[in-house]
């Protein structure tokens, strides 16, 4: 089985020129292919939900320096799952609704901008900004790791991107 994960930092801009690379799918707002059980991208999931708590407390009363909190949530299909990034979200308990920030490839009449509902087990990852900085976005950390060192610190030093943490 296979996992579309949405590339997108939430917003990039334009990427390099040339070969393809992580940073030209994300300005594309693609998709990457993830064999499902990948043990990077669980372990980034399993990261991503063990700071949930933190996350939701900090969305919920933010710092002045906070901002743009997201969630990537999973929507199984039936032979695979697609993973979209919602913002701004609301919610009531374990149950949320926020707006589509990527493009939907593979689920049929939900675009970009839609509003979507979901739960809390729907929730596979997380980020925010704080002092420009991207904190959290763990799945896509997976994925920068995977790049050549170049396209690596392109990420860290053009969208802010952390995956130090």
């Amino acid at each position: 089985m296979l996992l579309r994960v949405m590339i997108s930092l939430v917003a990039l801009l334009a990427g390099p020129s040339g070969a393809e690379t992580l940073i030209d799918k994300a300005v594309r707002d693609d998709t990457a292919r993830v064999e499902s059980g990948d043990p990077e991208m669980t372990a980034a999931i399993a990261k991503a939900r063990a700071g949930l708590d933190v996350f939701l407390a900090r969305a919920d009363d933010p710092d002045d320096n906070q901002r743009d909190f997201s969630v990537k949530v999973k929507v199984p299909l039936r032979d695979h799952s697609e993973f979209l990034w919602l913002r701004p979200f609301v919610r009531d308990g374990d149950h949320f609704v926020g707006r589509v920030v990527n493009t939907p490839r593979d689920i049929a009449n939900l675009k970009y901008g839609d509003r979507l509902a979901f739960e809390r087990k729907d929730i596979a990852d997380w980020s925010y900004k704080q002092n420009g900085r991207v904190i959290g976005n763990f799945t896509a950390c997976v994925l920068i790791a995977r790049e050549p060192p170049e396209q690596r610190a392109a990420f860290r030093d053009t969208y802010g991107i952390d995956c130090g943490q």
